[in-house]
């Protein structure tokens, strides 16, 4: 028997995670949580208990139609969601999808493109900002200096 690598026994292993978690959300899908006979009672209070890996809370945007997708399947559709989010990295992980070793992630030209007519954008806005600002703050001037002149006018002073 040949030994492995530790990039092999790493590759089983989120290979068996995913198996393991497919199966897991299979039979959850079939079954559900909710007054499962699959569930002796006491297990449900484990079932209830924070997972290993500590939850993160974060802001998603999903499209409608991927939401909807979940939703209409019951409770638990954010639970559902991070099981596939699991099952693409533990995928990745085990060598099934194929991809870089390292997860980096490098803007397409496109991508690349938007983010720059962005930053011109951006610049040009600001800087039409900062024009009408002195513009205005030159207007106010003025105006300030009119009124201040009509004021030594009015009170007899500068003749």
């Amino acid at each position: 028997m040949t030994r492995q690598t530790k990039s092999e026994r790493e590759k089983l292993a989120a290979y068996h995670g995913l198996a393991t978690t497919m199966r897991g959300l299979e039979e959850d899908l079939r079954w559900g949580l909710e007054d499962s006979l699959r569930l002796p009672h006491a297990w449900r209070e484990i079932a209830t208990r924070p997972a290993i890996p500590q939850k993160r809370l974060v802001t998603i945007r999903l499209d409608e139609d991927v939401l909807a997708f979940f939703r209409a399947m019951g409770r638990g559709h954010l639970t559902r969601i991070n099981a596939v989010l699991r099952t693409f990295m533990l995928a990745r992980l085990a060598g099934l999808i194929p991809g870089p070793d390292e997860v980096q992630y490098t803007p397409s030209h496109e991508e690349e493109m938007k983010a720059l007519a962005r930053e011109i954008l951006d610049a040009g806005i600001a800087e039409a900002e900062a024009r009408e600002a002195r513009e205005k703050a030159a207007e106010e001037k003025k105006a300030l200096e009119g009124r201040r002149a009509f004021r030594d006018y009015k009170l007899g002073k500068g003749k």
